[in-house]
This record gives C-alpha cells, sequence and structure tokens, in this order.
C-alpha cells in the first residue's frame, strides 16, 4: 500500500501528466528534405540511359508516371539528344554535351544503367486445412523477377548527389511480365522515396499560464495565425518581460515558417523561464530552419 506521501507524489505525477497533455499546440506541416537532398530542383531530366532497351523504357515511363502522381518532380527525357555523362569520384563529366540545351541550376540531371532485368519461373510448397482441418501440402507456380539500375544524379555544377547508386528489387506474378513489372515499379519507387521531400505534422506547444493570453491562443488555434500574431505582438509591447508572451509570438512565427525571427523569441523567452518545453520548441525550430536552407540550395 502506498504511503499519503507517495500517493501525494503519484497524484502530483499525474496531474503534470494531464497538464501536458492538455497544453493548447498549433499543428503545422513542414517540408522536410529526402535522404539524398536535391536542394530546390524540382525537375528531373534523364540526360542518358544504358542497358536493354525496354527496361529503359519501362523506367523512364514509370519514373514520369510515379512523379506525376507524387505531385513533386517535373520529369524530361532528354536521353535521345546524345549526352554522355562520366562519374568520377563524387564528380559528373559531360563527355558530350549533346545537341540540345545546356542543363540550368533548378534542373537534376539523371543517367539510369539497368545492370540486370529478368525473371524465372519458381514453385513453392504450401500447407492447408481441408475442411475438417487435416493439412494438406500444395504447390504453387509463379514468377520470381529481379531488377538492378544504377541511378546517377547531378546538378548543373557536376556535382554527383548520386554517384551510380545501384537499387535492386525483387517482384512476383502469375506471369514473367507481371513479375517484372512489380519489380521494376518498387524500383523506381525507391529512387523516389530517396530523392522526394515529405510534409510531416508537427505540434508545437503554446504556453497558457498565463489567463490574459488564453484569447489570443484561442484565435491562432481557429485558424487565424496572422491575426493572432497582430495581437500577441500588440500584447508583447505592453509586457516585454512577459515570457509567456514572447515564447507564444516565437510559437506563432514558427508556425508561419519564420523561423529566424522566431529563434530570436525563443531565446529571449528562454532567458526569462526554466521551462524545459521552451528549449525543445526552440531546438525544434532550429531543425525546420536547417531544412528550409538545405531545400533552398
Amino acid at each position: 500500500m502506498l504511503s499519503s506521501r507517495s500517493l501525494r507524489h503519484v497524484v502530483m505525477a499525474l496531474a503534470a501528466t494531464l497538464a501536458v497533455g492538455c497544453a493548447p499546440t498549433l499543428k503545422v506541416n513542414v517540408l522536410q528534405p529526402a535522404r539524398v537532398n536535391l536542394g530546390a530542383a524540382k525537375r528531373l531530366t534523364i540526360v542518358q540511359t544504358e542497358g536493354r532497351r525496354g527496361a529503359r523504357d519501362f523506367l523512364l515511363d514509370e519514373l514520369t508516371r510515379q512523379a506525376r502522381a507524387g505531385g513533386y518532380f517535373q520529369v524530361t527525357d532528354r536521353s535521345d539528344e546524345g549526352i554522355v555523362v562520366k562519374v568520377a569520384g563524387r564528380a559528373v563529366q559531360i563527355v558530350n554535351a549533346g545537341n540540345g540545351p545546356a542543363q540550368t541550376a533548378d534542373e537534376v540531371g539523371m543517367r539510369l544503367d539497368v545492370n540486370d532485368w529478368d525473371a524465372e519461373k519458381k514453385t513453392e510448397t504450401y500447407t492447408e486445412k481441408d475442411s475438417k482441418g487435416v493439412e494438406h501440402e500444395r504447390e504453387r507456380k509463379f514468377y520470381e523477377a529481379k531488377t538492378v539500375a544504377s541511378v546517377t544524379a547531378f546538378t548543373s555544377a557536376g556535382k554527383a548527389l548520386l554517384a551510380e547508386q545501384e537499387y535492386e528489387t525483387v517482384g512476383r506474378g502469375q506471369d514473367k511480365d507481371e513479375a517484372i513489372g512489380n519489380a521494376g515499379r518498387e524500383l523506381i519507387a525507391r529512387v523516389l522515396g530517396d530523392i522526394t521531400p515529405t510534409y510531416v505534422t508537427k505540434a508545437i506547444r503554446m504556453d497558457d499560464d498565463d489567463k490574459a493570453q488564453k484569447p489570443i491562443i484561442e484565435v491562432a488555434r481557429e485558424g487565424n495565425v496572422p491575426r493572432a500574431i497582430t495581437e500577441m505582438e500588440s500584447y508583447v509591447q505592453g509586457n516585454p518581460q512577459n515570457s509567456a508572451a514572447l515564447y507564444n509570438l516565437a510559437v506563432l512565427l514558427d508556425a508561419s515558417g519564420k523561423y529566424p525571427e522566431a529563434l530570436d523569441l525563443y531565446t529571449k523567452a528562454i532567458s526569462l523561464s526554466a521551462k524545459d518545453y521552451y528549449v525543445d520548441m526552440k531546438a525544434e525550430c532550429a531543425k525546420r530552419l536547417a531544412n528550409q536552407q538545405a531545400l533552398a540550395q
């Protein structure tokens, strides 16, 4: 049995947990760089392909289709212009510029090399039960495909963002074409997964300890963040040493994508208050600023 003192500690801990859980937050969607950051580029230009013709055509079509469905990249096929590139470490050399325009700063050049593209018939044994619960061994025939391609992605300055990165995928199907198609689609999905930035939802905690600020917080939570910023700025002018006001204004600017201004206010709020989540939210804002800068390069 818990002593009265221990019980008080449990109750206090539970109250603290509930308080944190009920704290008002602003949810924002922020864009994060992919594993391979292509900076601000949203144009993918296929300058060269090597390997089996049918496989190359399939991958180009699938890259265009999946990129269009994703809504982030635009794909242009210039592989018939005679452009030839060579990878040298982390740099890409243009051996032959072809008969088209030069690559621009807002596009990423890509070379696709198909290394393997085949399927073979296989048989596997599995067990199933009949209506009486008796187990029987059965055989299932299918095709299993393996597709392997190397991808090079580079900037107009010749910097290799992907240098002959090899992707290998396996697919299954009732016939050879279906198996290869499934494997090829997965291969392109992995390539785009490595280079496409994604939106993630982040919750930024606000400080509602000051009752006078609650109406402004509610305005923000109802979706009118610009009005909440104006009202909070006015509140801060009249209460320049109010840590909660400085912090909440930082949150509102953070949610608006004004990260440098928000970081300054987070710092001022932290200098006046020792609340741990002030520090945590400032660190998250710093990450968002770093991501924004990385995507703008």
